[in-house]
């Protein structure tokens, strides 16, 4: 009897299907919710995640990675793909929230980017803004606000939003990242947080892009805009597009 089910999980794992998701990093705190609940109603199908900056997957699936999926921050590095020929369908699920995030150390909650120029802060990180989608609405943020003159002294890069979230407490005194990073136990324990006007910068609209023609990645892609996939975007501080 043992053997026959030792078989049997052995068959069952050979047929499971494997999805290939190059996800956007500040998708991070949500993606994992809403794969658990797609694997629940698809049970034959597991999603292995990669997690990057937009700009630097999108080069990766231009230059032949074996991806079924990516999940941009933006529609610019999706429209790219569509150009060369890589992408068979695209959908909106999701946009994005910028927010300028403080560690309580560093005094009161923000009322506006205008903190930035407190005395207590002398390095703000941000997303590198070549590649990373929430460092190019950073960036614009800053500059339309007429701050960017004042700081911009102060400006540092991480890779991406993820690693931008990770030094806003500690190696930075400031962060322009995600509302998703920011709601995230870890930080909004130790800071606090402002929304950026979405005014002030590019919409930061999440864009699917499908790049295999593969049933199991054609039922994914529907998810993400179910409204089950709604709910645990929304808790994250990702709102509908």
């Amino acid at each position: 009897m043992t053997r026959l089910l030792v078989l049997i999980l052995l068959l069952g794992l050979a047929h499971a299907e494997t999805l290939r998701v190059a996800a956007a990093a500040n998708l991070s705190p949500a993606l994992p919710e809403v794969v658990a609940a797609f694997e629940r109603a698809y049970p034959s199908v597991h999603v292995g995640i990669t997690y990057g900056a937009s700009g630097q997957l999108a080069e990766q699936v231009r230059l032949g990675a074996p991806f079924h999926i990516f999940l941009s921050a933006s529609p610019v590095y999706v429209e790219h793909l569509v150009q060369e020929g890589k992408v068979l369908e695209q959908r909106s699920f999701a946009r994005g929230r910028l927010v300028l995030f403080l560690p309580r150390r560093l005094g009161p909650a923000p009322e506006g980017l205008e903190a930035l120029t407190r005395p207590g802060i002398r390095r703000i990180v941000l997303a590198n803004p070549e590649h990373a989608p929430y460092g190019v609405a950073a960036l614009a943020a800053l500059k339309r606000s007429g701050l960017y003159p004042r700081v911009a002294s102060k400006l540092i890069f991480a890779a991406n939003v993820g690693q931008a979230a990770q030094m806003a407490l500690q190696g930075a005194d400031a962060g322009l990242i995600s509302l998703a990073a920011a709601l995230h136990p870890t930080l909004r324990s130790r800071g606090s947080y402002w929304l950026v006007p979405q005014t002030l910068h590019p919409p930061l609209l999440q864009v699917a892009a499908l790049l295999e023609d593969d049933a199991g990645a054609r039922r994914f892609l529907s998810f993400l805009t179910s409204d089950e996939a709604a709910v645990i975007w929304r808790r994250h501080g990702l709102e509908r597009p």
